[in-house]
């Protein structure tokens, strides 16, 4: 590639070779200012001085525009940028947050247009610096504070136009990643409908101005009449489709046997009934009955094991005085101690007498 820089005063031709200038992330264009690296030699053809230059970069906004598209290139591999991980914006939001100069023409734009469309919208203002060196640092405070407030539905993010410079805030990873990370749906309006900016490639949606971005998000009362028409029409479908379905099923119903013929089906169900009531009686005498001679059975058993019964046929049981303790042995009295004798018709005392020898 063969080349002349030159200002109002002097200029001088140059060339890089192929296997430098493969290395190029721009295309060199007539009056762009450019930064040279290489060697002064002397071009003995013609005894002119040359630059054989190794590497070549653009000067000034060059340089920004390689780091714009630097991060661009990172950030879309990352897969911030993708469809499927945009938000949703709201129908109708009830809260926008607005993060702007507060001096600027951006929040003048925004504000009218929302008082215009939709006055009965609460708007919340964080105002932060859009331009210079810690602008991108309190815009990536302002989106944070904004993501705290609950109420908030949407947030619309953006400034006026201005030079490269002036938007480059806009293109800060920091403001980028703090953009992808907020929970509320963002809205990016940076500058004009010409100019682009990271914020608007990583924002939800991307309005052309400020004031677009204010449209956006403020339905006119016309559309918010359409699309409640919508709905109605879409119930009233709904309803249509369940009341034919209902009356289907009536219309069903009415050939049945139940509503021709009630009387026949009351006369079943009392049948019915008597011979339920027949089966519990019986069922109840039989367990009756069977109750009866288990009760009888345990009776005799306990009559035959009372011990009153057994004196009855003879015996007798003695009681020792005073601790009444059943005398089963004859060594458990003295001779002379009292004792009690049971038997089936009374009780009587004697007393141990002494032994026969």
């Amino acid at each position: 590639m063969y080349f002349t820089l030159k200002d109002e005063k002097a200029e001088i031709r140059g060339v890089m070779f192929k296997g430098f200038n493969q290395f190029l992330h721009f295309k060199p264009e007539n009056g762009m200012q450019v930064l040279l690296q290489g060697d002064l030699t002397v071009y003995e053809a013609r005894g002119q001085y040359q630059i054989v230059a190794k590497k070549m970069e653009p000067a000034g906004i060059g340089t920004l525009y390689l780091a714009f598209e630097a991060l661009k290139k990172q950030l879309a591999a990352e897969g911030l940028f993708d469809p499927e991980v945009k938000q949703k914006l709201p129908v109708n939001p009830k809260c926008i947050g607005v993060i702007t100069s507060q001096t600027g023409a951006a929040v003048r734009d925004i504000f009218k247009v929302l008082d215009r469309r939709a006055p009965h919208v609460d708007v919340i203002l964080r105002p932060s610096r859009v331009q210079g060196n810690k602008a991108a640092l309190d815009l990536v405070e302002a989106i944070n504070d904004m993501a705290a407030f609950d109420a908030v539905d949407v947030i619309i993010i953006g400034r006026g136009g201005g030079s490269l410079e002036d938007l480059w805030p806009f293109n800060e990873e920091p403001v980028a990643r703090a953009i992808f990370a907020c929970p509320i749906p963002i809205i990016s309006a940076v500058g004009h409908e010409t100019d682009s900016s990271i914020s608007d490639l990583v924002a939800d949606m991307r309005a052309p101005t400020p004031s677009a971005a204010a449209e956006v998000v403020s339905p006119a009362a016309s559309d918010l009449i359409e699309y409640i028409h919508g709905y109605e029409q879409n119930l009233a479908s709904v309803m249509q489709r369940d009341l034919q379905k209902r009356w289907q099923g009536l219309d069903s119903m009415k050939d049945r046997f139940v509503l021709q013929e009630p009387g026949q089906l009351l006369k079943q169900y009392r049948t019915r009934t008597r011979e339920l009531i027949h089966l519990m009686v019986q069922a109840y005498r039989l367990g009756i009955q069977g109750f009866s001679g288990k009760f009888a059975g345990a009776n005799e058993k306990l009559l035959a094991l009372n011990p009153i019964n057994i004196l009855s046929r003879g015996y007798s049981i003695a009681y020792r005085e005073p601790d009444q303790k059943i005398i089963r042995d004859p060594q458990d009295l003295k001779e002379g101690d009292p004792f009690e004798l049971q038997t089936f018709k009374g009780t009587f005392r004697a007393k141990k007498a002494n032994k026969k020898k």
